[in-house]
């Protein structure tokens, strides 16, 4: 099956598009209005984007064009309300009946097949890259053994290209953000920790998150330990003036408060600050426990930052691990960290894809085994 989505002016553009290059066998899966443009969401315009599938016979023939499971994104430009209720009646007609065709299609599947979807599905694993795992164990294996623990090397390999991940050398200065909740103060700790125990690095923190209390006390508690300079910043003229005074160090690690991304105003004071302290490295900490829709919402909401890296944390409140694809799915930044654990500076592990492929095909094999 070919898959394509396109961002157009209005549903009888899309369908214009989609009998030109998909042809009249083609069916609508979705349509969803989305907005570009703008700044901080200011002067946005919204535009109806529309994914459309068909299927690709000649593909399923030959191995060359078989990579059916990859999906083509074309963008183009679209004005607001133009759109019918005609249209959109007739949207929800073929979406119906594509939905019902696509659920005849999986349950007609092999039965080693729909082990290994309903596997993929419990990692919480994107759609997208479900549907490219499973066209290609389709077309590379006759059958899998899910009882068979070898079959773990071949799941690994077939993780490994969609993981991203690098580890960088830091220096200068480093800004950790994200949501609320997700454990930016202890990761920081650990971080701290790492760069002065074992890289010999002289570190210095500061501390944006005066909105608890909390925080800034348990960062003090592990500065002191660390015996490493910790300032406090209420305002973007004092993150300045701490990030000049503390020049001399050779990393500055600091923390933000957590920031719901459904709130404009929280984003753009955060936004604010990151552009005030211009930070080197600026790591977006999300929570494995998150489901994906989240994860995709965190990722575009907190992608005005322009992070460098992700940190993912929890690792140890969740069995779904499946986020080790969706984070370069959903923006093309890499993974540097894991942590899954309050213990400082213990519970963090630098990212590395092919043991995150092993942890995952565990994971997945676990749970792919047909029940006895």
């Amino acid at each position: 099956m070919i898959v394509k989505k396109y961002v157009v002016n209005d549903i009888k553009e899309a369908f214009e598009k989609i009998r030109v290059e998909l042809g009249k066998d083609a069916v609508i899966l979705s349509t969803r209005k989305v907005k570009k443009g703008g700044f901080l969401g200011i002067g946005a315009k919204t535009y109806i984007e529309v994914t459309a599938a068909v299927e690709d016979k000649k593909s399923q023939q030959t191995e060359e064009k078989g990579q059916i499971y990859k999906l083509q994104e074309i963008l183009s430009k679209n004005k607001e309300g133009t759109q019918s209720s005609d249209d959109f009646n007739e949207l929800k007609k073929m979406m119906v009946e594509l939905k019902s065709m696509m659920s005849t299609q999986k349950s007609n599947e092999s039965q080693w097949i729909q082990d290994f979807r309903k596997a993929l599905e419990r990692q919480d694993i994107d759609e997208e890259i479900e549907d490219k795992l499973v066209e290609y164990a389709k077309m590379k294996y006759q059958e899998l053994d899910f009882s068979n623990e070898n079959t773990r090397l071949i799941l690994s390999e077939m993780f490994l290209p969609f993981i991203n991940t690098a580890v960088p050398e830091l220096k200068g200065r480093v800004l950790f953000t994200g949501p609320t909740g997700v454990g930016k103060t202890t990761t920081i700790a650990k971080i701290a920790a790492k760069l002065k125990l074992n890289d010999h690095k002289k570190v210095s923190i500061i501390t944006l998150d005066t909105y608890r209390i909390a925080a800034v006390d348990q960062l003090k508690t592990y500065a002191m330990l660390l015996d490493v300079p910790i300032r406090v910043a209420y305002t973007p003229k004092e993150a300045k003036l701490e990030v000049e005074a503390l020049s001399d160090y050779d990393v500055i690690l600091i923390d933000t408060a957590g920031r719901s991304q459904k709130n404009e105003m929280h984003m753009t004071e955060i936004k604010a600050m990151s552009e005030v302290v211009n930070p080197d490295y600026l790591f977006l900490v999300i929570g494995m426990q998150y489901r994906k829709e989240d994860v995709r919402e965190i990722l575009q909401k907190f992608s005005t930052l322009n992070p460098t890296h992700v940190i993912l944390s929890k690792m140890d409140e969740t069995s779904a691990l499946g986020h080790f694809l969706n984070i370069s799915s959903f923006l093309n930044v890499p993974i540097a960290y894991i942590t899954n654990g309050q213990r400082v500076p213990d519970d963090i592990i630098e990212a590395n894809n092919r043991e995150l492929a092993v942890l995952l095909s565990r994971e997945v094999l676990k749970y792919a085994r047909p029940s006895k």
